[in-house]
C-alpha cells in the first residue's frame, strides 16, 4: 500500500475512514458525478492510495458495498442466534434491525447509485444483490426451517416464506426511501411495523395457529 499503516487495526480504521468519505461524495455527486481525485482530497490522501486500496472507482463502489453488507449481516446475524422458545420475539428483533439498515442514509445511497448505472451496466446491482440478500437470505432461511422442525411454522416452500416475511416487513418503504418522498422512519414507527409484519405473517405460516382478526399496517408518519 501506499500510506503505511502501523498495524491491522489502523488500517481497518483508515479503510473505515476513506469509504465514509467515498460515500458523502457519492451521496453529493452520484456514481458518474463522483471523482477519485475529489474523494481523495476529502480525505486527506492521493489518488495513488485510493487506487492502490480500492483499485478504480469500480472496485471502490464494489467495496462500499460489501462494506454495508458487512454491517448488515453484523447485526442481523446475531438476531436470528437468538436462544429464544418463542420464534416471534427473533423475528421481531430481525424486522427491526432489517427495517434500520435497509432503510437508512448509507443504504438508500448505495442502493442509488447501483440503480443509476442498472441500463448500462446491470453488473452493479448484481453486486448489491449478491453481497446484500444473497448474504442474509441463507441465514433467514435456515432459522426459519430449524422452527418448521419444531413444529412452530408450516410451509412447503422455505423461499416463499422468507419473501413474505420481508415483504411484510419492508413493503414500499425501501422504494418510497429511493425516491426521497418517506424520511427515515423513527423508532417507534419500526418497531410498530415489525410488531405488525411478524403478527401476519405468523398468521400464514404458524402451526395450528388460530385465525385472528387482521390488523391494518401503521400508518406512516
Amino acid at each position: 500500500m501506499v500510506e503505511k499503516s502501523g498495524s491491522r487495526r489502523s488500517s481497518v480504521e483508515r479503510r473505515e475512514e476513506l469509504l465514509k468519505v467515498a460515500l458523502s461524495v457519492l451521496a453529493e455527486r452520484g456514481y458518474r458525478g463522483a471523482s477519485m481525485r475529489e474523494i481523495a482530497e476529502r480525505a486527506q490522501a492521493s489518488k495513488e492510495t485510493l487506487y492502490a486500496w480500492f483499485g478504480d472507482k469500480r472496485g471502490l463502489f464494489e467495496e462500499l458495498v460489501r462494506w454495508q453488507a458487512e454491517r448488515v449481516d453484523a447485526a442481523l446475524a446475531p438476531s436470528l442466534e437468538r436462544d429464544a422458545e418463542d420464534p416471534s420475539e427473533v423475528l421481531r428483533g430481525f424486522a427491526v434491525e432489517l427495517q434500520r439498515l435497509l432503510l437508512d442514509d448509507r443504504a438508500v445511497v448505495i442502493n442509488r447509485a447501483a440503480i443509476s448505472e442498472a441500463p448500462t451496466d446491470p453488473t452493479f446491482a448484481e453486486a448489491l444483490a449478491a453481497q446484500g440478500r444473497g448474504n442474509i437470505v441463507p441465514k433467514l432461511e435456515i432459522y426459519l426451517e430449524e422452527q418448521r422442525e419444531r413444529g412452530l411454522l408450516e410451509f412447503e416452500d422455505v423461499g416463499t416464506a422468507v419473501d413474505a416475511l420481508i415483504g411484510l416487513v419492508i413493503g414500499d418503504q425501501q422504494v418510497r426511501r429511493l425516491l426521497g418522498v418517506l424520511p427515515m422512519p423513527g423508532p417507534e414507527r419500526i418497531e410498530a411495523r415489525a410488531e405488525w409484519a411478524v403478527g401476519e405473517f405468523l398468521k400464514l405460516f404458524a402451526r395450528h395457529a388460530q385465525p385472528q382478526e387482521s390488523r391494518r399496517a401503521p400508518a406512516d408518519e
